[in-house]
């Protein structure tokens, strides 16, 4: 198996996979800003939340050889509230983490956390915060290498990003941490990625950044969820930037197990969304699948699928 079963994305995409519940995140809240710019502590509590078990499949030609339950599990959020200007603040989360025992001897963890900002004829400002373990194998032999690993400690990887009118502020810091070191230690990794990504310099995006705002991954998605028609859009995310592509279909087979499970009530229908996202500089398309109630005003995924490799699909089950 792969060091990266529980990671979102593959190493020129998005890298959201995630392992911390909102309130682990709330010590890194930045202090309100004296120019007005949204600050963490402007984040909306209440809303919705939703929590996952992990999957993993193995594919041999794209057909699933080795199913692996129980990996590890996630969990995401979706919350909104008015702003004191009269328009909108929405807080995304994804937050995911591995089981050593069932996910041989691999520990991983890491989220992502968006925030942005909307008002009445004022344009979106957006804040975005990752933290997650490194994954650097690229082959399947090089996956079956680091099962039960024996290193001390691992590497991490935090991303700290602000979107605004014209402006793409991202800075990116590596740190390392004991191997050991799991969700019971979010506080001391938060600590450590506050010192990181203290000591290192912005990075410049790699795109010429346009006047009109641009949003995270999160956001972008959000908004594609909530739409009836096939969307096209872009985003960026660590100083670069993607295309988003949506398309929906519904699945009567899907309604009725999600029905079942007690996850849609009887007149609720699920409706399959397939994702298509790419660098726009170039790399490989990167396709995943999430399934939604239809017409949900904050539509939290029922399942998730995401093949991360060509050899690896990951799924995230919603819990009854």
């Amino acid at each position: 198996m792969n060091l990266s079963v529980l990671k979102f994305t593959r190493r020129h995409c998005i890298r959201i996979f995630a392992a911390a519940i909102a309130a682990g995140l709330s010590s890194f809240a930045d202090s309100a800003s004296a120019d007005g710019r949204l600050a963490w502590t402007a984040a909306p509590s209440g809303g919705r939340d939703r929590r996952y078990r992990a999957h993993a499949q193995i594919l041999v030609l794209s057909v699933p050889l080795v199913r692996w339950p129980n990996v590890g599990g996630g969990s995401s959020a979706w919350r909104e509230a008015q702003a004191p200007d009269s328009g909108s603040l929405r807080l995304l989360e994804f937050a995911g983490f591995s089981t050593p025992a069932r996910a041989g001897g691999l520990n991983r963890l890491g989220f992502i956390r968006e925030l942005s900002r909307t008002a009445p004829d004022a344009p979106l400002e957006s804040l975005y915060f990752g933290l997650m373990t490194a994954s650097p194998e690229e082959t399947a032999e090089e996956a079956r290498k680091a099962l039960n690993p024996t290193a001390k400690e691992v590497t991490y990887t935090a991303i700290d990003g602000r979107l605004a009118p014209g402006e793409v502020d991202t800075v990116v810091a590596h740190f390392s941490a004991p191997a050991a070191w799991s969700m019971g230690n979010r506080t001391e990794l938060l600590e450590d990625s506050r010192r990181a990504l203290s000591s290192v310099s912005p990075r410049p995006p790699d795109f010429s950044v346009p006047k009109a705002p641009l949003r995270p991954f999160l956001q972008t998605l959000a908004d594609g969820l909530r739409s009836t028609t096939p969307q096209d859009a872009q985003f960026t995310y660590a100083g670069r930037l993607y295309d988003l592509s949506l398309q929906r279909s519904e699945d009567s087979k899907a309604t009725s197990n999600f029905r079942s499970r007690g996850l849609l009530s009887a007149n609720a229908r699920a409706v399959r969304v397939g994702g298509r996202l790419r660098r726009i500089s170039g790399g490989k398309e990167t396709n995943f699948r999430v399934w939604i109630e239809d017409g949900a005003a904050e539509p939290l995924p029922l399942r998730i699928e995401y093949q991360a490799r060509s050899y690896l699909r990951l799924i995230f089950e919603a819990e009854g």
